[in-house]
């Protein structure tokens, strides 16, 4: 289906999502498919329920044979919906006071970036900011793996330049992940406008972020291994962010 493709995406101004779940949360943040396929296994007084959140959206009942077509799941999905993409732009963003953004610069797989939504999710992070984007936002492995937490938490795309103008014009303090960082992560400030910069996986942040952060800030490492997975890391200055904020100082 010309949709699990980024060109095709960007042809028809849609992309799709799979899953009752992913696609319920979607219409509970606002946004509303233009079609909607169901599996005819789904039970129909589950069926009647769910199309009554429906508002213009055309629906229909197939069977599993379309689904392992259009399917992009290893098993079949009980539904498929067709969005419109939505406004990923910076001044989108409407954010609180003291707010915590994740900011993820040229994250590469697709995976890594749905499960930083995920933790994004759980943590009560403000924004996610997906910074010079080198992962298709829209893929469907994103919101797979984001278990459809990327409708929850508030997001953009945009250049460095644009993030950073953001971050400085809101009076953030940048706190980029760096392995050559001299400054343990939980040994820094991250109770008011906090921006934690999050790497690639094959390079880290790149030297804009070095040349423009606040303070590089380091993970200790304590075994053999010099780095963690960018999810995990992500995960792990995240809480100690929330730790901060909430007044726990338990270790």
């Amino acid at each position: 289906m010309a949709l699990n493709k980024k060109r095709g995406r960007t042809t028809y101004g849609q992309f799709l999502v799979e899953g009752i779940r992913e696609i319920e949360m979607a219409i509970d943040s606002g946004l509303q498919p233009d079609e909607i396929l169901f599996n005819r296994h789904w039970q129909p007084d589950d069926l009647t329920k769910f199309q009554s959140k429906l508002t213009e959206a055309k629906s229909f009942v197939t069977d599993d044979i379309v689904f392992e077509k259009i399917s992009y799941r290893d098993s079949v999905a009980n539904a498929v919906a067709v969005f419109p993409l939505f406004n990923t732009e910076l001044n989108s963003l409407k954010l609180p006071d003291n707010p915590l953004v994740l900011v993820l610069e040229a994250i590469e797989k697709p995976g890594n970036l749905g499960a930083i939504f995920r933790t994004a999710d759980a943590a009560g992070v403000d924004a996610i900011i997906i910074s010079n984007a080198n992962t298709d936002f829209y893929n469907p492995n994103v919101i797979r793996a984001s278990l459809g937490t990327v409708f929850s938490v508030p997001f953009a795309i945009a250049s460095n330049e644009e993030t950073l103008a953001f971050l400085q014009s809101n009076t953030f303090e940048i706190y980029s992940t760096y392995l050559a960082g001299s400054v343990p992560h939980f040994d820094v400030d991250m109770v008011k406008n906090t921006a934690l910069v999050m790497g690639s996986e094959a390079f880290g942040i790149s030297p804009f972020w070095i040349d423009n952060t606040s303070q590089c800030i380091k993970i200790p490492m304590r075994g053999k291994a010099d780095s963690m997975n960018v999810s995990t890391a992500a995960a792990v200055v995240v809480y100690e962010a929330i730790r901060q904020r909430t007044g726990n100082t338990s270790a």
